[in-house]
């Protein structure tokens, strides 16, 4: 079954809405970080050693079962950001992901207008998986207000998180998410390649 890319849109715009809908539970497990999710009280953050990326590592866990989400997340004001295409990379490793895990980046504007995201959703993590480097690549407009980036675990499982950095990019780089929605219809005859 093949589905719209307007149908894409509001289905991504709808996932896009509940993360404004966060519940934040507020402790310094990891400094710098907070638990956030449309359900924080059935996840669990921390540290630990980790022998493979040799030394501490952030964990995001399910603690309960129960439906929604949990994140590990951090938001930061732009400024050295502005106007560029901004890549952010980490390294994630996951067991017994029953859902789905994915690293995540937005960029808000004005009255938290998203002006970019992505979430991992159509290349998400799932299972088990080593540590693997993933990434996203978003531009930051000049007009944005916030970043917010993290990792998120949608039902039952444990991810571990290393790493995690942004870096400018040049316009050759592609962005792999949702941008600035464009202010007129673009090839509604499918013309175009």
């Amino acid at each position: 079954m093949k589905i719209s890319l307007n149908i894409k849109i509001a289905l991504l715009m709808l996932l896009v809405g509940s993360f404004y809908s966060f519940k934040t539970l507020n402790f310094d497990e990891v400094k710098g970080w907070s638990l956030s999710g449309s359900t924080p009280k059935n996840y669990e953050i921390g540290t630990e050693e980790n022998a493979e990326r040799n030394g501490k590592v952030a964990y995001l866990k399910s603690i309960k079962n129960g439906s929604g989400f949990g994140t590990i997340m951090q938001s930061f004001l732009p400024t050295n950001y502005l106007g560029k295409r901004v890549r952010l990379t980490g390294y994630i490793k996951s067991s017994e992901v029953s859902d789905w895990a994915g690293m995540w980046f937005r960029v808000d504007g004005e009255s938290n207008k998203v002006l970019g995201f992505d979430n991992m959703q159509n290349r998400a993590i799932k299972g088990e998986t080593v540590w693997t480097q993933y990434s996203i690549v978003l531009d930051v407009p000049k007009e944005s207000k916030t970043i917010a980036y993290g990792v998120l675990l949608s039902g039952q499982g444990n991810v571990w998180i290393d790493d995690l950095k942004f870096e400018v990019v040049d316009k050759s780089v592609p962005v792999n998410g949702l941008t600035t929605p464009t202010t007129e219809p673009i090839n509604t005859n499918f013309e175009e390649n």
